[in-house]
């Protein structure tokens, strides 16, 4: 399936990334956050490995070791975290759990002479995002915003404060689309 907002990458269905940053964009592994009925592109663990690979947060052949497991715990344990991420980022936030993860990342972490290398084992994509999104938080960066369109709620960084829409090619152009379905049948 190759949407403007997903792609297929191994028989797995990821969403494209739009945010600006690699913590957002994993915020943006859920879509639909505040419907009933929410899409999840995170549906089990080698959805997560194969994200954090194309996010640049795991490496190809890190990925290629941990893609065949299964730890649901891992699985669930990164949810949460995109859940704690998304609310530190858009309201008041669960800094606690963002902050359990990071402190768990650097103490994972060791120094190499390519620089801070996380352990590979089950939980290294949760480390790297965990990692990822600490540096994001305490950085200066330009607004977030949330998509208003349907089924959506992506988080982006609007540097202009121009930016509506997560992409103007799906939620900007449904909203043109369903605006301009209405004036017809009103007029």
């Amino acid at each position: 399936m190759v949407t403007s907002y997903a792609y297929s990458i191994e028989g797995a269905v990821l969403p494209v990334r739009v945010a600006g940053d690699v913590a957002l964009d994993f915020c943006n592994t859920l879509a639909g956050w505040d419907e009933d009925d929410p899409k999840e592109y995170l549906s089990g663990y080698r959805e997560l490995v194969l994200w954090a690979r194309e996010a640049g947060l795991v490496d190809a052949d890190q990925a290629a070791r941990l893609a065949d497991r299964e730890p649901g715990a891992v699985l669930a344990r990164a949810r949460r975290l995109r859940a704690a991420l998304r609310s530190a980022v858009v309201g008041d936030g669960d800094w606690e759990l963002v902050a359990a993860e990071a402190e768990r990342a650097a103490a994972s972490a060791r120094l190499t002479p390519a620089g801070w290398r996380l352990p590979e084992r089950d939980e290294l994509p949760v480390l790297a995002v965990a990692r990822a999104a600490a540096d994001f938080l305490l950085s200066e960066h330009p607004p977030v915003r949330a998509c208003p369109g349907r089924q959506c709620g992506w988080l982006f960084l609007d540097p202009r404060g121009r930016r509506r829409w997560c992409s103007m090619a799906t939620c900007g152009n449904r909203a043109k689309q369903r605006r301009y379905a209405e004036r017809l049948r009103g007029g």
